[in-house]
């Protein structure tokens, strides 16, 4: 945007709200995303239709004066008021034409228009960043988080009203400024929440299927109305259900098998009329979305317990309901888990929880805008280069963390400011050599292995020099590779994880005659993967002595072998081990070569064609 453009945005709140809204809703399309021809539709409210159109002719040109025509121009602004008698016929076929056509009705566009558009898209209300920022660039008083959302989920009329009123201070916003409904959240919307990039996909193709259905257009059974949010403790499962209704604007209902339990006696009658009791509330409104939380917890038919009549009577209600609830209209089905292999098979299949969202921790620069959201929009690019010496923090983490630096700036009675920040981080400390040198060969031992395995083309091997001083498990440095994908995992195969996921162990071994317990002690560890693919080659596979199945491989994490299946696994972890030692004894010289230059630059980059080995164990 043009500095001239931006000055007039600046005196015309109105359209700069309407600039930020429309951006947000087609940053994703195709055509705005790599300037590519053709034509987007955007359904805005009726009072806003002409702040919507001058937004998209800045988004378009980003110039202040700019023609939009279709003789003069590339790109072409078209407006279609509902109920007006002027008639627009759009010409569709201008070859390299971006058009944004801009209206209050769906029912407005004409069939041509309609077959014409690459998207239809209702533009989202503005976030409370948006009107944040809004107020703040036309010199307005700076408005609680909070009011802000508040001001953000009321309808346009209000936003209106509102937007620069210089003090909200004494606004009520009552029964004539939010939904009736006390069901609705009135929390942060998906689309205000950084991070859960995973769930926004699903999300927002649910987010039109609901628009079709209300308006006619879309019958209900054609709506993807369930999924099921896999990802570890403190990833923000619970929160991203609850952003999701506030989105959707529709009723939020959450419960988990664990409350269903705790009703009455806890008897399985009590459990059943409570389970029956959240379907029913849910169905009971307009539109709602009913989370059930912990849905491992559900039970499971194949359990061989005391309990299994309990759990079956449980599960077979459960089916059930869900299977009645797919066919009301209105009602969507949100579950989370972080033991995916503990559901009950019955219920993830397809037909019912079938979408599978995994959820991870966030990525370096999620962490950044993550607490920056809870620090109230505290820049993020200040952020960073401190959250990026974290040790794989949960969301629930980074928001602990912002209200210890917000505590201790309302301590300095002051605003936050960067030192706050640094002073809440965790400190490190400086590895001292010999200990660098160790990280460095237990890296380089897993790079060679994998390079020799005949799986691996390239890998990507980085050493930290610093560790947090909190007691936490962390790792000195990392090896990253992707493994060729075959049709049909192989016995080789197997055995090439397992060897590498040895090879650091086995390389300070080698080195100093006694490893460290780096790669080992805990779930996730080199150790860990090592003895989990080795197990399962045993149990489930058939890769034993002798080729049987001992157990399913989806409850493999319950499994308890037998001292024969326990010997086989041995046998496996010891043969890779030696393996793993043969092969980094005879490529020692290059190891050793690799060390010091991995402690020089801290992160280097190898490719298997790079070198000649000799053949893989």
């Amino acid at each position: 945007m043009t500095a001239g453009a931006f000055k007039e945005i600046r005196k015309r709140p109105g359209v700069m709200l309407a600039y930020c809204t429309l951006r947000r809703t087609l940053r994703n399309t195709v055509q705005f995303r790599g300037n590519v021809a053709g034509v987007l539709v955007v359904i805005v409210d009726k009072g806003w239709i002409g702040r919507f159109q001058r937004a998209a002719e800045l988004l378009l040109s980003g110039q202040r004066h700019a023609f939009f025509n279709a003789e003069t121009s590339r790109h072409q602004v078209v407006t279609i008021e509902s109920g007006s008698k002027k008639t627009t016929d759009l010409d569709v076929l201008r070859a390299m034409a971006q058009t944004v056509v801009v209206t209050d009705d769906f029912e407005a566009l004409s069939p041509k228009i309609r077959m014409a558009a690459e998207e239809i898209l209702y533009v989202d209300k503005p976030t409370v960043r948006h009107v944040m920022a809004v107020r703040e660039l036309t010199g307005r008083n700076r408005i609680a988080a909070e009011t802000a959302r508040k001001l953000v989920n009321a309808d346009w009329d209000v936003i209106d009203a509102l937007l620069c009123r210089q003090s909200l201070d004494y606004v009520s916003f009552g029964t004539d400024l939010v939904p009736k409904d006390s069901l609705l959240v009135t929390g942060p919307r998906l689309s205000e929440l950084p991070g859960l990039a995973a769930v926004r996909d699903w999300a927002s193709k649910l987010a039109t299927d609901l628009m079709w259905w209300r308006e006619g257009r879309l019958h209900w059974s054609l709506v993807d109305s369930a999924a099921l949010l896999v990802g570890p403790p403190g990833v923000g499962k619970t929160l991203c259900a609850s952003a999701l209704a506030a989105e959707l604007g529709i009723a939020f209902i959450p419960t988990s098998a664990g409350q269903w339990q705790s009703a009455g006696e806890g008897h399985l009658g009590d459990m059943l009329r409570a389970m029956r009791a959240s379907f029913e509330k849910a169905k009971s409104k307009p539109s709602a979305l009913l989370f059930v939380d912990e849905l491992d917890s559900i039970g499971n038919r194949e359990h061989r317990s005391r309990y299994a009549y309990y759990e079956t009577q449980v599960v077979n209600t459960f089916l059930e309901l869900t299977s009645k609830a797919f066919e009301w209209p209105g009602v969507v089905l949100l579950a989370a888990t972080n033991r995916p292999d503990d559901i009950e098979p019955a219920i993830v299949r397809s037909g019912r929880f079938e979408n599978h969202i995994y959820i991870d921790v966030p990525s370096p620069d999620e962490r950044a805008e993550i607490l920056s959201y809870h620090l109230g929009g505290f820049p993020a690019d200040l952020i960073k280069p401190l959250t990026d010496q974290l040790h794989r923090p949960t969301p629930s983490d980074l928001e602990c963390m912002s209200r210890a630096i917000k505590r201790l700036a309302r301590s300095a009675g002051r605003p936050l400011e960067l030192v706050d920040l640094e002073n809440s981080m965790p400190r490190r400390l400086e590895l001292p050599d010999e200990a660098l040198e160790r990280a460095a060969i237990h890296e380089c031992g897993h790079a060679i292995c994998a390079l020799t395995s005949g799986f691996v083309d390239e890998v990507i091997v980085t050493l930290s020099k610093t560790i947090l001083e909190e007691r936490v498990s962390q790792t000195g440095g990392q090896v990253e590779f992707e493994m060729r994908d075959s049709t049909q995992t192989t016995e080789a195969f197997l055995r090439a994880r397992i060897r590498i996921g040895l090879a650091g162990m086995v390389a300070e071994q080698i080195a100093t005659g006694n490893r460290s317990i780096g790669g080992s002690g805990n779930r996730g560890s080199d150790l860990d993967a090592a003895t989990g693919i080795a197990t399962r080659m045993v149990a489930a596979y058939g890769f034993g002595r002798v080729p049987r199945l001992y157990a399913d491989v989806r409850r493999i994490d319950t499994y308890r072998p037998s001292n024969d299946a326990a010997a086989d696994i041995d046998r496996i972890l010891l043969e890779e081990w030696d393996n793993a030692k043969v092969l980094l004894t005879k490529e020692w010289n290059r190891l050793l070569a690799l060390v010091p230059r991995l402690i020089a630059e801290g992160n280097i980059s190898l490719a298997a064609s790079e070198f000649q080995f000799g053949a893989a164990p």
